[in-house]
């Protein structure tokens, strides 16, 4: 094959496909005008669905809050315990078994 077929063949193909982009364009469009009202009617038909779940959520926040808090203070204390017995087995070990005076 020379340079001049495979030029051709490239301007077939790029062709053949803009035919069918252009095409699949067009039958988008036309479908995405009859589709937006569907799901607009899905959406509002689905709202009141929706609002026991937001309401479940709104209380399982409410519910879940305090537990929260309080496990994160339990943790703050514990960790503040570790520091303090840490800190003192530091400064016993930095002291002489025997003290003389």
């Amino acid at each position: 094959m020379n340079s001049e077929s495979k030029a051709v063949q490239r301007a077939a193909v790029v062709d053949e496909v803009s035919k069918w982009t252009v095409g699949l364009g067009i039958i988008t469009m036309s479908l995405f005008a009859l589709s937006l009202p569907i799901l607009l009617l899905t959406a509002v038909a689905l709202a009141p669905l929706l609002l026991p779940l937001v309401a479940f959520g709104l209380i399982a926040g409410v519910v879940a809050i305090p537990f929260l808090m309080v496990r994160g203070l339990v943790r703050r204390i514990r960790r503040a315990r570790r520091r303090d017995v840490a800190s003192e087995r530091l400064i016993t070990a930095g002291e002489p078994a025997h003290h003389h005076p």
